[in-house]
C-alpha cells in the first residue's frame, strides 16, 4: 500500500507544480510594457539626502494615514502626482492628497493623506527647491534634519533650512 501512494502521489505533485508554474509564467506576461505604462507620479526627495523619498507610511490608504520618509524604493506609497488644482495626489488607489492635518496654520502641523478636496491644507505649489502650503506658506519640513526612515514631516515656517528643501525626480 505504501508504495502505491508514492506512485499516486509523484505524479500529482509534479502536475501541481507545472500549473503552478504555467500560472506564474502566464501571470507575468500580462504585465504592461514599461513604453505603455501611465504616468505614476514622481518621487520627493529631500535634498540633503537623495537616498531617502516621502512616503505614505506602510501604504496606509486611510485617511489621516502618516507621511514619513523612507529609504526610495519607488513603489506606489512613495509616488505623489501633481495635478491642475494645486493638489498632490498619492500613487495609492483611491483619491487621496497630500494634506496639512485640519488645515492648522502652526508651525509643527502634521502632514498626512487625505481624501482631495479643495481646502488650502492640500494645495501647494513649488517654489525653487521648496514645496509650499496654502495654508500660511510653510514650507513642507523633514522635523529636525531627521532624515532616517520613519522621519516625521510637518509644515513650518519657511527658513534657509536643508530640511526645507526638496527634489522631484
Amino acid at each position: 500500500m505504501r508504495r502505491f501512494t508514492r506512485v499516486v502521489l509523484l505524479p500529482t505533485v509534479v502536475m501541481l507544480g507545472g500549473l503552478w508554474a504555467v500560472s506564474s509564467a502566464s501571470a507575468a506576461s500580462s504585465a504592461r510594457p514599461a513604453s505603455q505604462r501611465l504616468d505614476e507620479g514622481v518621487l520627493i526627495k529631500p535634498l540633503a539626502a537623495s537616498g531617502q523619498c516621502l512616503e505614505v507610511a506602510d501604504a496606509n490608504t486611510g485617511n489621516g494615514a502618516l507621511v514619513t520618509l523612507w529609504p526610495c524604493r519607488g513603489t506606489a506609497n512613495q509616488r505623489w502626482i501633481f495635478d491642475a488644482r494645486g493638489r498632490i495626489k498619492s500613487g495609492l488607489p483611491g483619491e487621496k492628497c497630500l494634506d496639512v492635518r485640519a488645515g492648522n496654520g502652526g508651525n509643527g502641523a502634521a502632514i498626512n493623506l487625505y481624501d482631495c478636496n479643495s481646502a488650502s491644507g492640500q494645495q501647494w505649489h513649488v517654489a525653487g527647491n521648496r514645496l509650499i502650503s496654502g495654508v500660511n506658506n510653510h514650507c513642507l519640513t523633514a522635523v529636525a534634519a531627521n532624515y532616517a526612515g520613519g522621519g516625521a514631516i510637518v509644515n513650518w515656517e519657511c527658513v534657509a533650512k536643508d530640511e526645507q528643501d526638496w527634489r522631484l525626480s
